[in-house]
């Protein structure tokens, strides 16, 4: 029983486990349209694989992690706004998750998504 106490317990989570937990929060954030991934996440969604760590990059270092995510936005939202509910959400439901400090989360603004309604005024006016 004491050597129990005297047990040293360590337990890693993956970068990708911590990318999915931050991926599922931005996911409840309003005004993110969709995340952007680069050419390696598109080829991962062209084999029908859904990751929930698209467009996001983690660097851990020992029970500290940084978080970089990359979205798009829908057209109309302030985007000061959305970038800061993602950081607070992120922060919070991998700390509370994980149990890993956040040091950082740091939010790119890739694009804007215009809703469908949009689209056909701009191609009205292009005409």
């Amino acid at each position: 029983m004491d050597e129990e106490k005297n047990l040293e317990q360590e337990i890693n989570v993956a970068n990708e486990v911590v990318a999915t937990i931050a991926g599922m929060a931005v996911s409840k954030i309003d005004g993110v349209a969709k995340m952007a991934g680069g050419f390696t996440e598109g080829l991962k969604a062209i084999s029908g694989k859904k990751q929930m760590s698209r467009g996001i990059k983690v660097e851990a270092d020992g029970d500290t992690v940084k978080i970089e995510i990359n979205i798009i936005v829908r057209y109309g939202v302030n985007i000061r706004e959305v970038g800061k509910n993602i950081q607070a959400k992120v922060k919070e439901e991998v700390e509370n998750m994980t149990g890993n400090k956040v040091e950082k989360v740091v939010v790119n603004v890739q694009g804007v998504k215009v809703d469908d309604d949009g689209e056909e005024k701009i191609d009205n006016m292009e005409e």
